[in-house]
């Protein structure tokens, strides 16, 4: 009930803001005589404003109102203003908010097409560059299935290769995960990889991950280090295995009405402006995490890496994931095409 109640909340935020944002807009559809034309976009994601992901958007605000002569402008809501990320993925499909910045698993739930969360399938990228490399073809791939679900893929971000952040103990071989309460989104294929690596996975949302840790609700939780020092999530932990166990691509979407409704010249502008600014967050990711991983060893947190053979009985383990994407929804072929993107052997 209690989230029922928050979503409709959210939903209902959402559309206010929506609606006074096209008051100060309207327009013909694409392609109509709409020069000169303002267009207003809404994004909401859940990270504080100094994350590398909010920072990008920010630039992404400034170079579409330079290249526009100011007639694109971007209204970001952070920190989770609109709702969870999953809520706020709903909302996109629903058009009371323009645009959102998912994984593939979160839109697969929000969209009910389960077969977008294969690319966030675990040891699917080996590095941020391999995910880099991957990019074009999620896209391809994504609008495949997003388009007739009613949205638009635009461009990707790196939300870099997550590790777990321990309060207990540290991680060092698949055992050590044995019956740990591990915090997962509220997403089916993180759910899914953790209870498939022996963990109790336990679903929060992320607004909720520190309390959880601090009050031994949970053992630990996935996530990658820039994330974690931007929640200070460091505060409360004391261990940092790298589990390497799964790297999120963020796929960030329009809904289709509103696509449709931005006029050609400037849609052209949000794709370039947004590929450039894509590339960009990229290799400002790199550089966050490694200052990320430093403030946790500054926290106390201890670093530690997992040996190349434990990282392979646990990609071992998560084997039945792959076999479900093949079997249930033939995507066989467009994961092994991923692994290659991932592992740079295309």
């Amino acid at each position: 009930m209690k989230k029922f109640l928050r979503t409709a909340i959210s939903v209902t935020m959402a559309a206010a803001m929506i609606m006074s944002m096209t008051a100060c807009g309207g327009g013909d559809a694409a392609g109509g005589d709409t020069a000169g034309e303002k267009v207003e976009i809404s994004i909401g994601h859940i990270y504080n404003t100094n994350h590398n992901e909010a920072v990008a958007l920010e630039t992404l605000k400034t170079r579409l109102a330079e290249e526009s002569d100011g007639r694109i402008e971007l209204k970001i809501f952070p920190s989770s203003q609109l709702g969870s990320e999953r809520e706020m993925a709903e909302q996109v499909a629903l058009g009371t908010l323009d645009m959102g910045l998912s994984d593939g698993p979160t839109w697969s739930n929000a969209l009910n097409v389960p077969e977008l969360a294969v690319f966030g399938l675990p040891y699917l990228y080996k590095d941020i560059d391999g995910q880099v490399n991957a990019f074009d073809e999620i896209l391809t791939v994504a609008d495949e299935y997003m388009s007739p679900a009613g949205v638009k893929p635009l461009f990707c971000f790196s939300a870099s290769i997550r590790g777990a952040i321990m309060k207990t103990k540290p991680i060092n071989t698949l055992e050590d995960i044995s019956g740990i309460k591990m915090r997962v989104p509220e997403i089916s294929m993180y759910v899914d990889t953790w209870a498939n690596l022996g963990a109790n996975p336990t679903t929060t949302a992320w607004g909720e991950a520190y309390t959880a840790l601090q009050q031994g609700v949970v053992d630990g939780c996935e996530v990658d280090p820039s994330t974690i020092v931007d929640a200070n999530i460091q505060e409360v932990t004391n261990y940092f295995s790298k589990t390497n166990h799964m790297g999120t691509v963020h796929i960030i979407s329009m809904n289709m009405d509103k696509w449709n409704s931005i006029p050609e010249d400037l849609q052209q502008i949000i794709l370039d402006v947004s590929k450039e600014v894509s590339t960009g967050q990229a290799e400002d990711r790199k550089i966050a995490d490694e200052a990320s991983i430093q403030k946790m060893v500054d926290a106390g947190v201890v670093i530690n890496e997992v040996a190349d053979e434990e990282l392979q009985k646990m990609k071992n383990a998560v084997q039945p994931l792959y076999d479900q994407y093949d079997q249930e929804y033939g995507l066989g072929a467009e994961i092994e095409k991923l692994q290659a993107y991932g592992w740079g052997e295309n």
